[in-house]
């Protein structure tokens, strides 16, 4: 732990996200079972439930489960004139259970050691996290919250700061705490796109269809370095952006389908660092404007009973740190493979849910 307290008397940590990408046999492994789950759903497809305008079929009657993976974790990066800290946590590949009915999600997401490059604990120590989220999407606006916890962290770039040999571990932070909360809302003009079809896959879109999508994202997260096993350094921050998007889907026979979408944000992020030392505690408060961009393309399978997808999304942020040098700033690409299939929903709760959906027109 000595590298990093003289690490952090140099300047501050900051959150960020950084690219990391899956190995070339994950990704052959992810377009073979993508590939195998697509052609067995179109033997076992069965007929549609309802369809609106001859564009959107709606799932009114299935509960949609899904499984996936994904490389989407958080990390903090932070440059300046003459120092440069990259910190990662030893969680590369995410499994996430997913369950989708009309118009709720609920997801759940874990890190286990089996996946792909996780739990290599002697090189890179050993991280626990945990999210949940839910959604909800109506005829033109969706909402999503999301919490996630994350501890135990390493130093991407170690061999900066001290000799490293192949095989070494790298400098690590097993008490180095992130948990936060972000709620994001959206609008989408065109109801003949279904968004429903991308994200919770509780329609199916039969025909080409785009729309504009402004979206407002707002997030809390606290960073907290217990290294000592008392609160050492801690930063509370509040973000909240806001941006127009366009998305749209190229549909194949009704079932295959492509999907590109853009966004940019322009928003705020407040900090509040509070520092202990010996001598004393230490507070400090920073506002900066922030500055995000996404784009986003899937391919995917569509069927009535059975779908599966590949997304990927490649975004960037920058902001420099208010009356310092540093600039925080970010770039990645991250994957996300699911296969799912549809099973029928109790009668009972589809009455109950056509009752709530009709105050949602």
């Amino acid at each position: 732990m000595a590298g990093y307290h003289l690490l952090r008397k140099k300047f501050y940590i900051y959150p960020c996200t950084l690219f990391q990408n899956m190995t070339k046999s994950f990704l052959s492994v992810i377009i073979i079972v993508l590939g195998s789950v697509s052609i067995y759903a179109q033997e076992v497809d069965s007929t549609r439930t309802l369809v609106q305008n001859g564009w959107i079929e709606k799932m009114n009657d299935k509960i949609a489960l899904d499984v996936s993976l994904n490389n989407s974790y958080s990390t903090f990066e932070v440059k300046t004139e003459t120092n440069r800290i990259i910190l990662y946590p030893n969680t590369p590949s995410n499994l996430r259970l997913k369950l989708n009915y009309r118009f709720i999600s609920f997801a759940f997401q874990l890190s286990p050691d089996f996946l792909p490059d996780n739990g290599d604990e002697d090189l890179k120590g050993k991280t626990k996290s945990f999210a949940i989220g839910t959604g909800l999407i109506f005829k033109h606006w969706f909402f999503d919250v999301s919490y996630s916890k994350v501890r135990g962290y390493y130093l991407k770039n170690t061999n900066d700061f001290i000799p490293q040999s192949k095989g070494d571990p790298f400098i690590q932070f097993p008490d180095l705490y992130y948990q936060g909360i972000s709620l994001s809302s959206g609008y989408y003009n065109n109801s003949k796109f279904s968004f429903r079809s991308l994200t919770s896959q509780t329609e199916r879109q039969l025909k080409s269809a785009g729309s504009f999508i402004p979206v407002c994202n707002f997030s809390y997260f606290i960073i907290d370095d217990k290294s000592n096993g008392t609160s050492a350094q801690k930063s509370n921050n509040t973000e909240i952006n806001i941006g127009p998007g366009y998305a749209y889907t190229f549909v194949l026979k009704e079932k295959f389908y492509l999907s590109l979408g853009v966004l940019t944000n322009f928003g705020y992020l407040n900090t509040k660092l509070t520092t202990k030392t010996p001598s004393g505690t230490f507070t400090a408060n920073q506002d900066n404007f922030i500055f995000r961009w996404d784009g986003k393309t899937g391919i995917g399978y569509n069927g009535s009973k059975f779908y599966s997808g590949l997304y990927a999304n490649l975004s960037g942020t920058q902001y420099r740190q208010e009356n310092t040098t540093a600039m925080n700033f970010e770039t990645r690409v991250v994957y996300h493979l699911f296969i799912g299939m549809r099973i029928n929903s109790p009668k009972v709760i589809d009455r109950q849910i056509d009752k709530i959906e009709n105050k949602f027109p």
